[in-house]
């Protein structure tokens, strides 16, 4: 179990990081409509280490913990491209139903952090809830 602080480096995991996001595009009728051909394969051309790096550029040095929810967030929306989820669907998992019941995202977080070993690097943490992520979609959407 990490404490606190480690967490708050490692992931949104807080009732009090996540009890706030919202998306109100998420109650549009278009978000039930799936992802037209040419946004699929936007979606599938984004590289998240690639727009840290042009951040980094561009004088925007992210903080850890925002370069990580950058590439969680990319991942989850690849990830639900690939198996044909519609906007909907992929911020209903970012998003808390009720303010006390966890959003998906918060829960393979978690869970990812829970199977992670002391000094992991970010990539062998990223393949793991990639994994998580993976089998979770796959019991949402079977």
């Amino acid at each position: 179990m990490h404490n606190p602080a480690e967490q708050k480096m490692v992931g949104p995991t807080s009732q009090k990081e996540f009890e706030d996001c919202t998306f109100e595009w998420l109650y549009w009728p278009q978000a039930h409509q799936p992802y037209s051909p040419d946004t699929v394969e936007y979606i599938k051309s984004l590289d998240a280490e690639r727009d840290i790096e042009l951040l980094k550029f561009h004088g925007w040095d992210l903080p850890p913990q925002c370069a990580r929810n950058l590439r969680i967030s990319t991942m989850l929306l690849k990830k639900g491209v690939e198996r044909a989820l519609t906007p909907f669907a992929i911020g209903s998992i970012m998003c808390r139903e009720t303010v006390k019941k966890e959003a998906v995202i918060e829960q393979i977080i978690e869970e990812a952090q829970e199977a992670e070993l002391p000094g992991i690097s970010e990539a062998a943490f990223l393949q793991t809830l990639s994994s998580i992520m993976d089998r979770r979609l796959d019991e949402l959407f079977p």
